[in-house]
């Protein structure tokens, strides 16, 4: 099916390929946040219930759009039972853009059909019990900047990839 909008994903990923740790990120990295927000906001985000039980609130000026069977309805935000059902919601929606931003079952179902991918390296190897190894099969590096995070001197690759096939 055609849709409106943009289908991109966007996620951060440690050394070792950690993307989650006991619900949450790996990591507390302000400058990335900051890029998530710049990047998302204003926009339609899909995930599972897993990230979206992991945010501390909704995100601002975004549409949610949370694939589950099990969480109950919830006040500013979309549920569905398939990413099929999400992306016709995206669509319903008139949402540009529209980001995936996780979990691991979200970005193994339709990553590969994202015509953007924007992917924050995190210069860490933390502890974790979630992982996501990224394999851009279909994608290439169209821009790529490195930065380090004043407040936590991390360092931190991003790279945006954009759809080659």
């Amino acid at each position: 099916m055609s849709y409106s909008f943009s289908l991109e994903a966007i996620l951060a990923i440690g050394l070792n390929n950690a993307i989650g740790n006991k619900g949450a990120l790996p990591w507390h990295i302000p400058s990335e946040l900051r890029l998530f927000k710049s990047i998302t906001e204003g926009h339609t985000v899909i995930m599972g219930k897993n990230t979206f039980a992991s945010l501390p609130s909704l995100l601002s000026n975004r549409h949610h759009i949370i694939i589950s069977n099990s969480i109950p309805v919830t006040d500013g935000v979309h549920i569905v039972s398939s990413m099929s059902e999400a992306l016709n919601k995206a669509d319903e929606l008139h949402s540009e853009k529209v980001f995936l931003i996780g979990g691991v079952s979200i970005f193994h179902e339709a990553l590969h059909e994202c015509s953007v991918i924007h992917v924050s390296r995190i210069m860490l190897a933390p502890e974790a019990d979630t992982y996501f190894t990224f394999n851009p099969q279909h994608h290439r590096i169209d821009t790529s900047l490195c930065f380090r995070d004043p407040s936590t001197q991390v360092d931190i690759i991003y790279q945006r990839y954009g759809r080659i096939i």
